[in-house]
């Protein structure tokens, strides 16, 4: 029979190894804890690092038969601020364009916060005229923040907003109209994209008939007629920029057509097919289309792409996301942005650097005209 100090030990041993084995269970949770929280740690501090570097893409366009003197032309590429933090950062601008050529500044809408700030936008405006007096600023609107024109009464005559005035001040362009600018002795035109759409001509005679309705009825001398009618009179006048432009143009120009969309692959076949070939401004005559609006899908999975789109889906492919996107004769760029839309499910950016492309025009060789189509 065993003692009574050797049944005690023997019952002891028994007692305490449950209470061991639960202690070794709770330490390895505890250290696998402990390594999640570290990758995850981890991950923040390397997306942080991401997010905090603007990266230069740069791209080229070809153009078949294009005249030699646009050769080298470049485009600097800006879009999707969403009035980020960077927008303010001279140091880091002076630094990532320091040496670098571009004849024009696009900035591709949502430049702007939801919220209507417009300070960093108009510091990057700033900042980008002291590094290029020389280089154009032309800038759209986004579908993310405040409207360009406003048609209800604000206290003042102003028909544009108080954010597109204040950029224009720090002499940005809006573009509203086609807008030339010179390049040697030929000239390259920057056109909002619905002009390809819009029968000008057409629509200064229905608008003009809309402005006399209203004088007729003395709608201007109102409150609310008044900024309606004020607001008709500046869409009136667009157009009437956007025919003039139209006749001045010609054929060994080249066309830089600017949204903030992008445009579908359908859409584009449809447009070139239904495109008068003989016309020099039609949809046949773009020669670079540059848009923005998707931030790259915001939140991005290492090595597969965006994780989700909105009205696209999950895992998009990058190929009318962002990028260079060739569809038949049209190039059309998509900047991956600078900052995050609000509107996205998915806030801010994840392992999705900010970037920015100078876009150059090169002419295309007959040799390579198979494989551009």
């Amino acid at each position: 029979m065993l003692g009574v100090n050797e049944m005690g030990k023997r019952k002891s041993d028994y007692i305490f190894a449950p209470e061991k084995q639960k202690t070794g269970r709770g330490g390895c949770l505890l250290t696998m804890l402990g390594m999640l929280l570290a990758v995850i740690l981890a991950g923040l501090l390397l997306n942080q690092a991401v997010n905090s570097h603007v990266a230069l893409l740069e791209e080229r366009v070809s153009v078949m038969g294009m005249d030699k003197t646009f050769e080298g032309f470049t485009v600097l590429h800006i879009s999707d601020l969403h009035a980020g933090p960077v927008g303010s950062d001279m140091e880091l601008w002076q630094s990532l364009l320091k040496g670098k050529a571009f004849q024009a500044v696009v900035m591709t809408g949502d430049m702007v916060g939801s919220d209507g700030n417009y300070e960093p936008m108009l510091t990057l405006i700033h900042t980008l005229k002291q590094l290029k007096p020389e280089a154009p600023v032309y800038f759209v609107a986004g579908d993310d923040g405040p409207a360009p024109v406003i048609s209800t009464p604000r206290g003042t005559p102003e028909v544009l907003a108080d954010w597109v005035l204040a950029a224009q001040q720090e002499g940005a362009i809006y573009l509203d109209a086609p807008v030339r600018q010179e390049a040697g002795k030929r000239a390259v035109w920057f056109v909002p994209e619905y002009l390809y759409d819009v029968d000008a001509a057409g629509m200064v005679k229905s608008l003009t008939k809309q402005k006399e309705d209203m004088e007729a009825l003395g709608q201007q001398y109102e409150a609310e007629g008044g900024a309606s009618y004020r607001a008709l009179c500046y869409r009136l006048d667009a157009m009437e920029r956007a025919v003039a432009a139209q006749q001045e143009m010609l054929s060994t120009d080249l066309q830089i057509a600017v949204t903030h969309v992008p445009l579908i692959q359908d859409y584009i076949r449809t447009s070139l097919e239904w495109a008068d070939e003989e016309k020099v401004f039609s949809f046949r005559t773009i020669n670079l289309l540059l848009a923005g609006h998707y931030c790259g899908g915001q939140w991005r999975v290492p090595g597969m792409g965006a994780l989700y789109v909105p009205d696209i889906g999950w895992l998009p492919p990058d190929d009318g996301l962002m990028g260079m996107q060739r569809v038949n004769s049209i190039n059309q760029y998509i900047s991956g942005g600078l900052g995050a839309s609000e509107a996205h499910p998915l806030k801010g950016r994840l392992f999705n650097s900010p970037s920015i492309t100078p876009v150059s025009y090169t002419h295309l060789r007959a040799h390579e005209t198979l494989r551009h189509l």
